[in-house]
């Protein structure tokens, strides 16, 4: 029978104490790629206008990655919670089901990973100023009511755009930010194809666990699309970096060397073919993979690139 909201599969009693691996299994490692290749891409716009400073770009990767941990922890509570998730779910970690963390301990572990990202974010508010304030506020809610009542993002719906937003928009711009406390139309443009890759990720992870959110009303854009939307969405989403790279080079929003980017496009290619090939729902996970990887690899391509600009101006 399909599990519902109110019904969850029992949880098995605690093993034994969460070891290390498991409190990292937990955070995802795999996912936290999404926090580095905005950082990266941000900082080096900042570089491309001369400035680099970087115990400021030490702090921001680590208090990104902090709140990428963060959420993770919450969305495996909450989802857990509020019966979204069971032990047979592909897309959880299934500890709180298998006893390996008790649902207090992963909750535990979201505010600790929030309140390390707050204090590398003291060390900026005194460096850069309280406008960062700002920042980790919006990064904080966005990060935890994306599982948690009373707006329950994800499941509303409302994932992609605030995904995009905060580790697109905002994780760029504000690694920018830190580096130079002004706006940038060339760091916007940058945060452009890192947020329509990041948001790919997610939308993998939608369009694999489309028939479990369908069980309990999990309103992703694959649930009220259908997969096969999943399917071409993810390839307009991840052939839309390219394009939007390419649009924002010629008309003169980020060097034209960034068109360099174009030289990861094969690894893109595989990974569209494979996920509008894909039929079986384990599928996906190769497909997640290769997306986050290319996520990383082509936000250190674009980093590579604006640098390359920069030190090419510099040396005429």
């Amino acid at each position: 029978m399909a599990q519902t909201r109110t019904e969850r599969t029992p949880t098995a009693p605690p093993r034994r104490p969460a070891g290390w691996r498991i409190w990292v299994k937990t955070a995802r490692p795999m996912t936290l790629t999404a926090a580095v290749s905005p950082v990266l891409v941000g900082t080096a716009v900042a570089g491309y206008e001369g400035v680099f400073h970087p115990l400021i770009f030490a702090a921001t990767l680590l208090s990104c990655l902090c709140l990428q941990i963060g959420a993770n922890y919450f969305n495996e509570y909450f989802d857990h919670r509020y019966g979204l998730d069971s032990i047979h779910s592909l897309g959880a970690s299934t500890v709180i089901f298998t006893g390996e963390m008790t649902s207090a301990r992963v909750l535990a572990g979201g505010v600790g990973a929030f309140a390390l990202a707050a204090l590398f974010g003291l060390y900026l508010i005194a460096v850069v100023g309280p406008a960062i304030i700002l920042f980790g506020l919006a990064a904080m809610a966005i990060a935890y009511f994306y599982s948690a009542r009373p707006f329950k993002l994800a499941a509303r719906g409302l994932g992609d755009p605030l995904v995009y937003l905060a580790m697109g928009f905002l994780m760029t711009w504000g690694a920018y930010y830190v580096q130079l406390q002004r706006w940038s139309w060339h760091a916007f443009a940058a945060s452009v194809p890192v947020g329509l890759l990041v948001t790919a990720i997610l939308n993998m992870n939608n369009t694999r666990d489309y028939d479990e959110d369908l069980a309990v009303n999990k309103r992703t854009l694959p649930v009220r699309f259908g997969r096969r939307f999943g399917q071409r969405y993810h390839a307009a989403l991840v052939y839309g970096a390219y394009a939007t790279t390419t649009i924002c080079a010629l008309a003169g929003l980020l060097p034209l060397v960034t068109l360099g980017v174009w030289l990861t496009f094969p690894l893109a290619y595989a990974n569209v073919r494979g996920v509008l090939r894909a039929t079986d729902r384990r599928a996906y996970i190769t497909g997640i993979k290769q997306t986050s990887r290319l996520h990383l690899i082509f936000g250190v391509a674009l980093a590579a690139c604006i640098l390359l600009a920069a030190l090419t101006h510099a040396a005429r």
